[in-house]
């Protein structure tokens, strides 16, 4: 067979690996949406059914010769991105379909119903015990996997490798770790200053469906177009499910206070990256961005460093009082200071800029020091509470404060956290590369423009879906895979501004 067979066969490969990823998000917004909770044994029976056809995929024969005759591809050399990201996915996809035992992912599959019931009912009781044999089996099935893909490397290097494909734990740690100093740096200097947010402001309550208009609105002024996404309000946490090159689906919980404004925010920064792809990379259902930290900096640049901008509410906030009356007595200023407010907290979905990261770094290191033999599950809880103090200078109350706050352990997202914090680092690289090209992307927010930024976006990141891998395209655009330095630059700059350090 020529090159072009071959490559005419994974191309058909990934459509179809595309099309069971597309059932897989149904069954994912479903389940938080509408499931009931004694449909969950037979949904996970399906979804493992799923699960076993989409890895089958890559055990034909031709998936066989395909991938022996690109082994020895040398992709720094290809031109064409669009081939050379088929290629790359590709091998990856088949390397860990062929390693891992279809035993094994059956498992896994059958008990995340369980893992999600135990985990919601722990939550409930407030007793990490509840949830600990469930936590303990799928981080042993884990393991298992992750030492099956390549017994030659490290657990937990393999399972972050699986979420941010080739970004390793070392160079992971690393940054991590100046960013910890940073951001500690930055966190004692704001503690010593006097000056001190109203709190109270970002708590007030409004009418939920019409606080519910006003995000979804922003939202949509930002970019996010109405013929490429649409809307749902039924579940506890917001996320955005892919399941079309032109349609993403947000959902989100029901909300009366401003937060959900930046939760509107967050989620049209994934739904727009996810439905920008190009035509030809649609075509090659190559759509929807890379996945884990590239397309977490896509979501908390939108809410963040766009969002949470002084530019950004110099439009907005007379809108906001228009809309809602108890803001009129409250100046900009002192609204931009709330909006901003840093305060260590033990909720990581209600972290500020400053404090977030320290979450994030927490659980990396939980989830780090499990699968290197340093930690047992008996002792998570404990540890956990340990590293908030440590971090946060807090100490979880209970259980659902701490350990059991996230679903990600009980949802199949194990590898996964550090994905936020690097959101945040590519984010800074992002806003870095962007401000050099449109140095006056302030004064077009202020005037509720966002049509420069959202071409340079298309241009520079979008439109070529998952063809690129976070560092190939961080470094395409910044110049460096990624770098701590460039987020603690932009949050130098804002909170030294607004704290007068």
């Amino acid at each position: 067979m020529s090159y072009q067979q071959y490559l005419s066969c994974i191309s058909a490969l990934n459509d179809q690996f595309r099309y069971y990823k597309t059932l897989e998000s149904l069954f994912e917004q479903d389940q938080w949406a509408a499931l009931p909770q004694e449909g969950g044994a037979y949904r996970q029976q399906v979804a493992a059914h799923i699960a076993q056809q989409k890895a089958g995929l890559f055990f034909g024969e031709d998936a066989r010769a395909a991938a022996e005759y690109f082994a020895g591809a040398d992709l720094g050399s290809m031109e064409d991105e669009v081939e050379r990201g088929l290629i790359r996915t590709f091998l990856f996809r088949y390397r860990n379909a062929r390693r891992t035992p279809a035993k094994l992912t059956r498992q896994y599959s059958m008990l995340r119903a369980d893992a999600m019931n135990a985990w919601r009912l722990a939550r409930e009781k407030e007793d990490f015990q509840i949830f600990r044999p469930r936590l303990e089996q799928v981080f042993s099935l884990k393991k298992q996997i992750a030492l099956a893909i390549d017994p030659d490397a490290p657990a937990f290097d393999t399972l972050v490798g699986l979420t941010d494909e080739g970004t390793g734990c070392t160079e992971i740690s690393q940054e991590f770790e100046i960013l910890s100093q940073g951001l500690n740096r930055l966190l004692r200097r704001i503690q010593n200053s006097p000056v001190r947010p109203d709190l109270a402001l970002l708590s007030q309550e409004e009418d939920p469906a019409r606080m519910e208009s006003f995000a979804r609105r922003l939202a949509r002024e930002s970019g996010l177009s109405a013929d490429r996404s649409s809307f749902d309000n039924r579940v506890v946490h917001g996320f955005t499910s892919f399941m079309g090159p032109r349609d993403a689906r947000i959902s989100t919980p029901r909300n009366r206070t401003l937060s959900l404004v930046f939760t509107y925010l967050h989620e049209a920064g994934h739904a727009m990256y996810a439905s920008g792809g190009n035509d030809r990379v649609n075509a090659a259902n190559m759509w929807g961005g890379i996945e884990g930290g590239f397309h977490e900096a896509m979501a908390r640049f939108n809410e963040n460093m766009v969002g949470r901008s002084r530019a950004y509410w110099e439009h907005y906030y007379p809108q906001l009082q228009q809309e809602f009356p108890s803001f009129r007595g409250i100046s900009l200023d002192r609204f931009y200071l709330a909006m901003n407010a840093v305060r260590p907290s033990l909720k990581r979905i209600a972290a500020d800029e400053v404090t977030y990261s320290l979450h994030v770094i927490l659980r990396y290191e939980l989830e780090r020091d499990y699968f290197s033999g340093q930690l047992a599950v008996d002792e998570m809880e404990e540890r956990w509470n340990e590293l908030s103090e440590k971090y946060l200078g807090l100490r979880p109350a209970n259980a659902t404060q701490g350990i059991l706050q996230d679903m990600h352990w009980a949802g199949d997202y194990i590898g996964y956290f550090q994905s936020y914090a690097l959101g945040n680092l590519y984010g800074g690289q992002l806003l870095e590369a962007v401000h050099r090209e449109l140095p006056d992307l302030d004064t077009q927010l202020a005037q509720g423009c966002f049509d420069k930024l959202n071409v340079w976006l298309d241009k520079n990141v979008r439109q070529y879906g998952c063809c690129f891998t976070a560092g190939q395209l961080s470094e395409k655009i910044s110049g460096k895979r990624l770098d701590a330095r460039p987020f603690l630059r932009y949050l130098e700059e804002k909170y030294t501004a607004l704290y007068q350090l």
